[in-house]
């Protein structure tokens, strides 16, 4: 009875490592609105269950866009749950406020607000053990001179930052394309290198959106190459429709291949929906994803 215990137990095992992914993708819990679960149709709509879900299917990590405003009692269900399951959490949403001047603003309120957003998002990220913080410019000034943006911008990060290292948190500066959000300040990974060298905080890093940067310019993997030294996390989705992977235009299978090249071990968010509705759509993500693991 041993030894079948014991084969049982192997078979198990070896089943659990075949369903690890070799990458550290981060499905999500919300991308349109909080009810949006990339898994809601298998697991249904409560977030615990979808993150149950998740590890069942070997994923070791999950971001959520609308962790801060989803009550307390929700977010330490999660954080409880992302412990007892041994999975990360990604990124969560520090900037709620990006469709008008704030980084860019050389003003002591606004920097002191950026500061304080900054503690508010830190104690979210406490409940659910969150180290990365989605971090927006917010809209271009429309009359001053895009380099004094720059500087301001660059030195209230240099605050927000401190804040950030205080709280254990990570300030991931997302450039986002000016087609979805017109007006934008940081729209391209060149700029966010720019401002995230010269802040020359551990505290301040780039994320790296490639669905966000197609739409924008192009060049992926040229772009990862020269700003890699400042990325600390990646996002993904497919182009057009920020659908999953394959189900557009862009080579996933030859990014993750170069990300796992270069070493990386940190998250990858999935911040797309399915391209079909319902379960049917979710088997497609799901085998989307694990076309894209480079140890797939």
């Amino acid at each position: 009875m041993s030894s079948i215990a014991s084969r049982a137990r192997t078979e198990r095992a070896n089943a659990e490592a075949t369903r690890r992914f070799a990458l550290n993708f981060a499905p999500h819990l919300g991308l349109s609105s909080p009810d949006t679960g990339m898994f809601r149709h298998h697991a249904g709509p409560d977030p615990v269950d979808q993150i149950r879900f998740m590890a069942d299917q070997g994923f070791q990590a999950m971001e959520d866009n609308w962790m801060k405003v989803r009550d307390v009692g929700t977010q330490t269900r999660i954080g409880k749950e992302l412990e007892r399951q041994g999975m990360r959490m990604g990124v969560i949403v520090n900037t709620m406020t990006y469709a008008e001047p704030t980084f860019v603003l050389d003003d002591r309120t606004e920097r002191e607000r950026l500061m304080q957003e900054v503690r508010d998002t830190a104690a979210v990220a406490k409940r659910v053990g969150a180290t990365y913080v989605t971090t927006l410019s917010g809209a271009a000034h429309p009359s001053l001179p895009r380099d004094y943006q720059t500087a301001a911008m660059i030195e209230n990060l240099k605050w927000a930052g401190a804040v950030a290292a205080e709280e254990g948190l990570v300030l991931a500066l997302e450039p986002i394309n000016h087609k979805g959000w017109p007006g934008t300040f940081v729209t391209d990974i060149g700029h966010a290198y720019l401002i995230s060298k010269a802040v020359d905080l551990p505290s301040v890093k780039i994320l790296y959106d490639f669905w966000h940067q197609q739409i924008h310019a192009g060049d992926l993997i040229a772009n990862l190459d020269l700003a890699w030294d400042e990325i600390a996390y990646f996002q993904v989705a497919d182009n057009p429709g920020r659908v999953e992977p394959g189900a557009g235009e862009i080579n996933y299978k030859a990014i993750m291949r170069k990300i796992a090249e270069r070493g990386f071990d940190g998250l990858i968010g999935m911040e797309f929906e399915s391209s079909v509705d319902g379960k049917e759509g979710e088997q497609r993500v799901l085998e989307a994803i694990h076309s894209i693991d480079p140890g797939g």
